[in-house]
């Protein structure tokens, strides 16, 4: 098994390029990480989809990645590095052997590490796609937290029963309201997962109301 070493990470729970990191994410040094070269197939479903490895890789990557402060180890005992040779993304692995934080590499990082990897043997890379999340391969890190934080805020709409709210962000959006309170929240979710000109409009009544 080949190692990676002296690399800094920033696991999240959606792969998000270098360029979109935030000054509050957890970066973690990372002193000692495993690498594979897989299949530019593989690490795209890799990258986008929640997949679950099977249990001879698991425990071949088991607590092999080291940090420097060892503080940071936990959450990151089963990781590592795969790429293609093209890109690069590191995972990190829960006990039921599904991938749940991700990782983007710097600009100069990557391709130090493509460099040393496409010269490693090719794996066949065992797993399975439990969950496909293409859904969100070509949106920005704000569209995607941002739509998740309006799906729940829209979930406590739901649940609440406010119609009050309800009423005013379809006034907001369409100018009118809906009777009907189910088929409002159902269209309201459609224009927050649309991402056009509403989404932006959703979003700042929530943060507002949230603030109060």
């Amino acid at each position: 098994m080949n190692y990676i070493y002296d690399v800094i990470l920033n696991f999240n729970r959606f792969f998000y390029d270098f360029y979109e990191w935030n000054d509050s994410d957890k970066i973690v040094h990372i002193r000692k990480i495993p690498s594979f070269k897989v299949s530019s197939d593989d690490l795209c479903s890799l990258k986008y989809n929640n997949i679950k490895i099977d249990d001879i890789l698991y425990n071949k990557i088991f607590n092999k990645t080291e940090t420097f402060r060892k503080k940071d180890v936990k959450g990151i005992m089963c990781s590592c590095i795969f790429s293609d040779g093209k890109d690069i993304i590191a995972i990190s692995f829960d006990s039921r052997k599904v991938n749940y934080l991700k990782s983007s590499l710097g600009v100069d990082e990557s391709d130090e590490i493509m460099d040393i990897v496409k010269y490693q043997k090719e794996i066949k890379l065992p797993y399975k796609v439990i969950d496909k999340k293409k859904l969100y391969s070509f949106k920005t890190r704000f569209e995607i937290e941002n739509e998740i934080f309006m799906k729940n805020e829209l979930d406590k709409i739901y649940n609440n029963h406010d119609y009050k709210k309800l009423n005013y962000i379809c006034l907001e959006c369409f100018g009118k309201t809906d009777k009907n309170f189910d088929r409002a929240i159902s269209t309201i979710k459609k224009e927050i997962i649309k991402g056009n000109d509403n989404f932006y409009k959703i979003f700042k009544i929530f943060k507002m109301t949230e603030q109060k």
